[in-house]
């Protein structure tokens, strides 16, 4: 099934990796920055990888991934029915901020603070980029009369 959210450029890309076998930065049509961004971004998506180097420019290829979003490869359909691997390293700082936010009373940023070391703005920024956006988990907040805002991670934890 063909991936609705790609752009017409990182479509192009993928097509072009696909019928190359592999590419470099510099087999793309575009220049300068562009260029940067689109193999930035299909990099953060795990679109593509870097498989080898040559000089100052990588030879890139496309993953299962990629090749599914440009609808070349059918998604592989798994009989297990185990949770996907986590996304976060067990014991990071990361994963103890998603083992405070899922208990049934969730915590507060002075909690997640002590645990792992991090400033507020640090634990204000981990919510909203790398659970919310790169994890993609839903956090809701509720602020109980005088008492602190209390998170919590409500849905999306079986990839996180």
């Amino acid at each position: 099934m063909k991936n609705k959210i790609l752009t017409q450029t990182q479509e192009k890309v993928l097509k072009l990796g696909h019928d190359k076998g592999n590419f470099t930065a510099q087999d793309l049509p575009l220049n300068g920055g562009a260029r940067k961004k689109v193999i930035d971004s299909l990099l953060n998506r795990e679109l593509i990888k870097p498989i080898n180097r040559r000089g100052e420019w990588f030879d890139y290829a496309l993953t299962p991934a990629g090749r599914q979003a440009i609808g070349v490869e059918e998604p592989e359909v798994s009989e297990k029915t185990d949770k996907p691997k986590s996304k976060t390293r067990p014991g990071s700082k990361l994963h103890q901020v998603i083992q405070l936010l899922t208990r049934p009373e969730g915590a507060t940023i002075p909690q997640m603070m002590e645990q792992t070391g991090w400033q507020q703005h640090t634990v204000r920024g981990t919510l909203a980029g790398a659970l919310k956006k790169r994890l993609g988990l839903t956090i809701e907040s509720e602020k109980p009369d005088g008492e602190d805002r209390v998170y919590r991670i409500t849905a999306g934890l079986e990839t996180a």
